[in-house]
């Protein structure tokens, strides 16, 4: 219990911390717009990078597919493929 207690207590004061950082009447302003431009580019490069290795994943799968089709057919046939 007594460790709860105190991951609450330091949850409680990372976030005050984090408003007073974000929340400061003199350069708040300037910070929340550096951290919205940072989060918005981070998102986007995850975005770009999902969409490459999702590509590459998908020629991948299809590579495959026709490679075990080509395969099966050779079985089906009692052939032995060309190396």
């Amino acid at each position: 219990m007594r460790v709860r207690t105190l991951l609450t207590f330091a949850a409680g004061a990372a976030a005050g911390a984090g408003a007073t950082y974000l929340l400061d009447p003199e350069t708040g302003q300037l910070r929340r717009r550096e951290l919205r431009r940072d989060a918005l580019s981070q998102a986007r490069d995850t975005t770009l990078a999902v969409g490459r290795g999702g590509a590459t994943l998908s020629a991948d799968v299809a590579r495959a597919a026709i490679d075990g089709y080509r395969q099966a057919r050779l079985d089906a046939a009692g052939e032995r493929p060309s190396t």
